[in-house]
């Protein structure tokens, strides 16, 4: 067991070394910084014939023969296996405050919300701080990179993919899921990202099928959203198209 811990903490340690390294510097300073972008064009091309053949539709289906409140069990039960992940990054960066905000939610879901399917600590005023190695790679002043279509997983960032490895290279259930039990929290992530598909379908839709450019479009948002939740800040120049002539 200690062994296996320690191996977690050098795959933490590596992947921050690399990305603190490995990011793609940006020399033309520029907004979409997009170097690799016939790669993910092509990449984009997948993942939203992905969607159009297979979560579009499973998630209509899923919704459509679950009854409401246990999808929203699922959701919330989902979103508190993610919380130990949140707690780890809320240490790395120091932030006390979501640390004990995350911790109390933990406690209170898994236990009164019986393994977090009610979310009770919500009904209390707690609602916890959303967080990832993304962000902690940030604190660490880890640069963005260049922008990265990822197969299956959408709009990324380098920095932001190598948060999503750290992500799955850490996993707090090893010693409680076994067996066939491993599943349960792959198989909770999958429906959760089904009743989202559902719940934000009219949005998801207008930029994948609606737009001249899904791609630019989704490129757009992705850098825009991930940029606000980080520095509480947009730059006016993410909503200038990147192919507008001089």
């Amino acid at each position: 067991m200690r062994n296996r811990i320690k191996i977690k903490i050098y795959v933490i340690m590596l992947f921050m070394v690399t990305s603190l390294v490995g990011c793609t510097g940006n020399p033309t300073k520029t907004t979409i910084f997009d170097p690799y972008e016939d790669t993910n064009r092509k990449t984009h091309s997948f993942n939203k014939s992905l969607d159009k053949s297979l979560l579009r539709p499973a998630s209509n289906t899923y919704v459509a023969i679950v009854p409401k409140p246990l999808v929203s069990g699922i959701s919330n039960f989902s979103s508190n296996l993610e919380l130990p992940i949140d707690i780890l990054n809320g240490i790395l960066q120091v932030d006390l405050h979501g640390v004990s905000e995350n911790s109390g939610r933990f406690l209170i879901n898994s236990t009164l919300g019986i393994f977090g399917v009610f979310d009770i600590a919500s009904r209390l005023g707690i609602y916890g701080k959303r967080t990832g190695f993304d962000q902690t790679l940030y604190t660490y002043g880890v640069r963005e990179g260049a922008y990265t279509e990822i197969p299956a997983f959408g709009p990324n960032t380098e920095r932001s993919t190598a948060g999503l490895i750290m992500s799955f290279a850490i996993n707090p259930y090893g010693g409680v899921f076994k067996g066939a039990q491993a599943a349960i929290p792959t198989s909770a992530k999958i429906l959760d990202l089904m009743g989202k598909r559902y719940k934000y379908s009219d949005a998801i839709d207008g930029v994948l099928y609606q737009s001249d450019d899904s791609y630019a479009q989704s490129r757009q948002i992705y850098l825009e959203r991930m940029r606000f939740n980080l520095e509480g800040k947009l730059d006016d120049n993410v909503y200038e198209s990147p192919y507008a002539s001089d």
